[in-house]
């Protein structure tokens, strides 16, 4: 009856030799019986002395009370659940292989804790393995310029991938970050997963230069291009950085510092390190009013358009105007797009402002023609999204044809990273504009990739010179060489050309010299309100 037991059945006497041991136990034990009975345990199985098992029997002999021990024994690479008994004779006991179900609950847990997609550990884990190092600190104390470091990393136009590869090279991209992630860091470095995009590093006993050093060393690794589906991907990242010294925080609180601290980065451009301090969270609340605010900032009417003249340097006369975005805040007052527009871009109202935008636009032009004002073309800016989103030409053709107003006095702005994420569906819009009568511009040419490619593949009507080549002009000779291969490149192409920022005639002269067709700037004119600019064009 014992030999049929599923379960390891032995007995031991009180001189710890094996009296009995069943079929089941021979098969766990890898034993024959006869090469067991009447030998000791211990003799037997050296590994037992000093392990859980061990103490376990010797207090089941000792004491009459059951025990029960659950652990890995290395010798037989098995997890074993035994219970002991005590007899007249000695002590029982049963035991059963538990090692399938332990792999199960340790990859349960293990699931549970960590990320699916690249295996660093999940949020959950992260939280807890900082809480325990805060922990830690806050117990032993840290010496002076010896810190705990967070570092929250965020994927700069990870979005942008999704948009135009799929989420399938999305995630391709992510496992491949997190592997070029663990190889450049410190095997004592804790590496998680805590979002879409979104990556947390630990560093315990460092110092605020070593962190910063790391940061910037991921932000190398990120230099090289990733291959995803057989496509060369770049991408970049904005870092924060919060440090726990001698002030006790939550981990939390940690975590809630190095991301206001990565907002900050990601706000001046991306591609750089920020680490936290005081004033950084007080502009953090700032922005977080303002995202709050965009909702009535539609419902109220508060955004605006303000237009500034570009002129042709062969006559002075004005060609049209770029229409710039403004918003009234009823408590800061006027406020350019560099205080808001990331904030509205990378919300659900981005499409509201592309609708906005077109019907603000041609409803002005439409009044201005009525008080005799005729304006040749006006510039409106689009983002990446905005540019490639569904019927982008049918509707501006819409709303124009409502207004009166022809596609010819329309033209559309966007910038080079506009093309970056889908140079094909670019190329289509584009197509689809020119063909509707509608112009395009390419904005801060010369600032951004520049690839000759997408010129020669893209049907653009105009290149804005970047106002940091002109701004140069004054001191820089280089940047009047520039400035004429720009030039150059645009009439070779069939091209015009407009230089942003002009602010002196001196830069006037060179643009001139350099044959630039158009300019626009302080000089000519600040960005007018609607009226101001009508009565502006009525001087003229």
């Amino acid at each position: 009856m014992l030999d049929s037991l599923s379960d390891g059945f032995m007995s031991i006497d009180k001189s710890w030799r094996f009296t009995y041991v069943n079929n089941t136990a021979e098969r766990y034990l890898r034993q024959e019986r006869k090469n067991l009975l009447g030998r000791e345990i211990w003799q037997c199985y050296p590994d037992l002395v000093d392990s859980g098992y061990y103490r376990i029997y010797q207090q089941t002999a000792a004491t009459g009370i059951p025990g029960c021990h659950t652990d890995y024994y290395a010798p037989l690479a098995t997890w074993f659940e035994a219970r002991s008994f005590r007899h007249d004779e000695g002590i029982t006991v049963l035991f059963r292989d538990v090692t399938r179900e332990h792999e199960h609950a340790a990859q349960l847990e293990f699931e549970a804790s960590h990320d699916y997609l690249t295996g660093l550990a999940n949020r959950r884990k992260c939280v807890e393995t900082l809480s325990q190092a805060v922990a830690e600190a806050a117990s032993t104390g840290t010496a002076d310029g010896d810190y705990l470091a967070v570092l929250f990393i965020d994927l700069d136009r990870l979005k942008e991938v999704n948009d135009a590869f799929g989420h399938a090279v999305g995630d391709e991209l992510l496992r491949s970050f997190a592997e070029r992630l663990l190889a450049i860091l410190d095997p004592t470095f804790f590496a998680a997963r805590v979002g879409g995009d979104e990556f947390v590093l630990l560093l315990r006993n460092t110092s605020e230069a070593k962190a910063e050093a790391c940061a910037h060393s991921v932000l190398q690794a990120l230099a090289v291009p990733f291959e995803a589906s057989g496509r060369s991907i770049s991408v970049s990242a904005s870092i924060g950085i919060a440090l726990l010294g001698k002030e006790p925080k939550s981990a939390e609180e940690l975590l809630s510092h190095a991301d206001t601290a990565m907002y900050a980065a990601k706000s001046s451009g991306g591609f750089q390190v920020r680490t936290y301090d005081a004033a950084l969270d007080r502009g953090m609340r700032d922005r977080v009013a303002l995202r709050t605010g965009l909702r009535e900032a539609f419902a109220a009417d508060q955004f605006e358009l303000h237009f500034q003249p570009q002129i042709a340097l062969a006559d002075a006369s004005v060609i049209g105007a770029e229409a710039l975005l403004r918003w009234r805040h009823p408590e800061r007052g006027l406020l350019t797009p560099q205080a808001f527009l990331d904030l509205l871009l990378d919300s659900p109202y981005e499409g509201v402002l592309v609708e906005w935008l077109l019907n603000a636009v041609c409803g002005h032009m439409r009044a201005w023609r009525r008080t005799g004002v005729t304006v040749p073309r006006i510039s409106l800016n689009l983002s990446a999204r905005q540019l490639l989103g569904e019927g982008l030409t049918d509707r501006i053709l819409h709303i124009a044809k409502g207004y009166g107003v022809s596609p010819a006095m329309l033209d559309v702005e966007i910038t080079e990273d506009s093309l970056v994420s889908d140079i094909e569906k670019a190329s289509s819009v584009l197509t689809e504009l020119k063909q509707a009568g509608i112009s395009t511009s390419l904005d801060d040419f010369g600032a951004g990739y520049s690839s000759l490619g997408y010129l020669v593949r893209l049907p653009i009507d105009t290149l804005k010179i970047d106002r940091s080549f002109v701004r140069a002009l004054a001191t820089s000779e280089k940047a009047s060489a520039v400035i004429r291969g720009i030039v150059g490149l645009a009439r070779s192409l069939g091209m015009k050309t407009i230089a942003e920022g002009v602010e002196s005639q001196y830069q006037v002269d060179d643009l001139k010299d350099a044959g630039c067709d158009s300019i626009q700037g302080y000089l000519i004119s600040r960005p007018l309100g609607a009226e101001a600019f009508a009565e502006y064009m009525q001087r003229l």
